[in-house]
């Protein structure tokens, strides 16, 4: 948590790969909202940018739209970095649904799978 903290006090940036992987989504959801009370809180210009597979996360009462990047990896490898602000979501859009029913891509490719 140091560097995270730091980023409030300090007002520079963080990155973490995966860093709610090990804590419950209500958890992570909570450090974040913390962390942006504090940040309003202090002025703070410090940010963490951050990866998750978390699709909890992808609500509009806690991350705005502009906050939200996708990466999507194409059939040959290549990953594309992209603004959930391309598909033009609507205000207080269920950013989770719209996720996982394919709507801005980033989804993994899922073939036949045989047990």
């Amino acid at each position: 948590m140091g560097p995270w903290l730091d980023t409030l006090h300090l007002e520079q940036s963080v990155f973490f790969d995966e860093l709610f992987s090990d804590l419950h989504a209500v958890l992570a959801r909570r450090l974040l909202e913390r962390y942006f009370e504090e940040a309003a809180h202090k002025g703070s210009t410090g940010q963490i940018l951050l990866t998750t597979h978390d699709t909890n996360l992808l609500d509009s009462r806690l991350l705005r739209r502009d906050q939200i990047w996708f990466v999507e990896k194409n059939r040959d490898g290549a990953s594309r970095l992209y603004s959930l602000l391309e598909y033009r979501p609507r205000k207080g859009e269920n950013f989770e649904k719209g996720y996982l029913s394919g709507r801005y891509g980033a989804l993994p490719f899922i073939g036949e799978v045989n047990f």
